[in-house]
């Protein structure tokens, strides 16, 4: 086995501990790739030579890193040797882990002092805060060595459930990786909340986000990103898993409720990176997962992957329902077409013979003397007195009941009335007819119309039905029209 691989080490108190120590240094170690990555870019877009400076802090960051695994898998859990080393072997391992923090501060406030002139502001706190982080990585180095020095460190304190909760496992990041992600104008200055009560990992996403032309909302608690949805929908959220008051998990199933995945997709965050952890997030809607400490290209591919996703989602539902608009929707009127009309028919004839309770009413209706219509006022004027008429029917005619063109000037509606309540229906409908007057080209157009009506009871089949329908409004129109047919009486207009 290589000397570098740590061995299987038993659960309990130390390798919380461990986990702990080696979450504080890892944690503001791979923020300082991030804030050199953004103040590369920003250099670059000033065309201000930096390569080697910058060059120097990410290799001193990458030696960092690689110093601090190796030292903490040789030092810790049972890889840990049993003969006690001497305080210089302690200060030479302290000195050696500081070395490239002395490097990665001395570069960054070289270039502060070389381009000061030339950097906004915001790139100034940039370079002062990889400084600061330096020195958080500072501390972090002194405390593993003195754990592993063997400084006591109380396991019995106040913050020891919270370090059995937050125990993980990290691992580096993955460095540079030579790829160009490019946002679509689409998604540009999509709405992103990000929710971690660490406020430095907030920053960085923020910041890289925001670099990429991204909105960035945060909230460091699941209350707050709870009223951050409600207050407006996001395009997506970076939710952390361990929260101070709401876990991550309990705070998606929350989403969930109320929000698909498709309308809100959620990437997880957590430094628990197993499998388990991983496959709970999905379960529970997660759009994706990333794991601490984040990438950022990766952080970037996964976010623009999401956001594209949803774009495409909406763009093909908006298809969809154009299309199925144009399938069942008579084009110039706006109602129902035939073929939705008959497949309505159909339907409420079958449910009609299984249970008595269904009785339904058809009304076959046809404009009167549209052939005049269209001759005096030309086709243009037909087709206003068509949308007029069928706008007429359709506020008259709501759900559950349906109404739809089904040719020419021939219209048919299902009505869910008995024959008592379908006479009173027609009754005002013809009125309202008559009074109905359609403006054409400053002129007035008064219309009428004439009907067949048939019932459900009559017949069990939606053939028949139209068919007696049909023929009582034959019998209409040869009656005078302007009147509504029965079985055995008719319905006469003003």
């Amino acid at each position: 086995m290589d000397k570098l691989t740590p061995k299987e080490t038993s659960k309990g108190a130390e390798e919380i501990v461990l986990t702990q120590i080696k979450q504080d240094f890892i944690t503001p170690a791979n923020a300082i790739f991030d804030y050199v990555d953004m103040v590369e870019k920003v250099l670059n877009d000033l065309e201000l030579v930096s390569e080697d400076e910058i060059s120097q802090i990410k290799s001193s960051c990458s030696k960092l890193i690689d110093q601090y695994d190796e030292a903490f898998i040789l030092n810790t859990g049972v890889n840990a040797s049993t003969n006690k080393k001497s305080p210089e072997e302690y200060s030479e391992l302290r000195h050696n882990l500081r070395t490239p923090l002395n490097a990665i501060i001395g570069y960054s406030e070289i270039l502060m002092e070389d381009y000061e002139d030339d950097l906004e502001q915001g790139a100034i706190d940039d370079f002062q805060q990889i400084i600061n982080l330096a020195r958080d990585t500072e501390k972090a180095i002194e405390k593993f060595v003195d754990y592993i020095r063997g400084d006591s460190i109380d396991l019995n304190d106040d913050n020891a459930t919270s370090q059995l909760e937050n125990a993980e496992s990290l691992f580096k990041s993955l460095g540079d990786i030579e790829y160009s992600i490019t946002l679509s104008d689409e998604i540009k200055q999509s709405d992103i909340l990000i929710v971690d009560d660490n406020i430095t990992n907030c920053e960085v996403l923020q910041r890289r986000l925001s670099m990429e032309g991204l909105k960035c909302r945060t909230a460091y608690d699941g209350n707050t990103a709870i009223t951050e949805v409600f207050r407006k929908t996001p395009d997506l959220i970076l939710l952390d898993v361990i929260l101070p008051d709401i876990n991550g998990l309990e705070l998606l199933k929350m989403f969930r409720k109320e929000h698909s995945s498709e309308s809100l997709p959620v990437i997880m965050v957590s430094a628990f990176n197993d499998v388990d952890s991983i496959s709970k997030c999905i379960q529970l809607g997660a759009q994706d997962y990333l794991p601490k400490p984040l990438n950022g290209t990766i952080l970037l591919a996964k976010v623009v992957a999401s956001l594209e996703r949803k774009f495409w989602r909406e763009r093909e539902k908006e298809l969809v329902d154009k299309l199925h608009i144009q399938a069942t929707t008579d084009q110039l009127t706006g109602i129902f077409n035939r073929r939705v009309v008959f497949e309505a028919l159909d339907e409420a004839m079958e449910n009609a013979n299984e249970a008595q309770d269904r009785e339904f009413t058809t009304i076959m209706f046809d404009i009167d003397f549209f052939k005049h219509v269209n001759d005096t006022y030309g086709h243009a004027g037909g087709d206003a007195v068509l949308i007029s008429f069928a706008q007429l029917l359709r506020d008259e005619i709501t759900s559950p009941n349906i109404v739809g063109r089904i040719g020419g000037e021939e219209f048919l509606a299902i009505l869910y009335l008995n024959e008592d309540q379908a006479l009173e229906f027609c009754k005002k409908l013809i009125k309202k007819i008559n009074s109905n007057l359609v403006n054409f080209d400053g002129t007035d157009i008064k219309i009428s119309t004439s009907g067949g009506v048939a019932f459900s009871s009559e017949t069990s089949t939606s053939a028949d039905l139209t068919n007696k329908a049909d023929e009582r409004l034959y019998e209409a129109k040869k009656s005078g029209r302007n009147r509504f047919q029965f079985i055995n009486s008719e319905l006469v207009g003003d």
